[in-house]
């Protein structure tokens, strides 16, 4: 586990090399999503549970979503997959709290509640878009 006092041979702290190899992963996998359109390029990986079962999985459309967001088309984002667009800015808010919790070695406290509210939300949302009533049309990874 990695500790504030932890250093390297350079003399950066290791937290400080391990945020900026995170940061410069999310750079490259952005930079893949934003120059490769997912439904013309076939490197990115098919959903396993739509290929077997036909339908949607929560996660269906996530990465054609992640294209259109990084081209700045908010509404095709999220008409792709809107519990994943949504779930960015949580994301954005939750993930350097945990990592730095981490590298300092500190307990992360887990609200469980929470979380199965989050958890049965995403299930909610692949239950509903395989669904076929018109109030549910909208949550279809078109």
């Amino acid at each position: 586990m990695l500790t504030v006092s932890d250093t390297t041979r350079t003399g950066l702290p290791a937290s400080r090399i391990f945020l900026w190899g995170v940061g410069i992963l999310c750079a490259i996998g952005a930079l893949i999503f934003f120059a490769f359109d997912p439904t013309k390029v076939p490197i990115f990986p098919q959903c396993v549970f739509h290929q077997m079962t036909g339908f949607d999985c929560p996660g269906c459309g996530a990465q054609r979503a992640l294209h259109q967001l990084l081209h700045g088309h908010l509404i095709a984002a999220l008409r792709l997959n809107a519990m994943f667009v949504l779930s960015l800015p949580l994301a954005v808010w939750y993930a350097p709290r945990v990592i730095s919790r981490t590298i300092k070695g500190t307990a992360m406290p887990l609200n469980t509640r929470w979380l199965t509210v989050y958890v049965g939300a995403w299930l909610a949302f692949g239950v509903l878009r395989n669904l076929h009533f018109p109030v549910c049309s909208w949550f279809f990874a078109a």
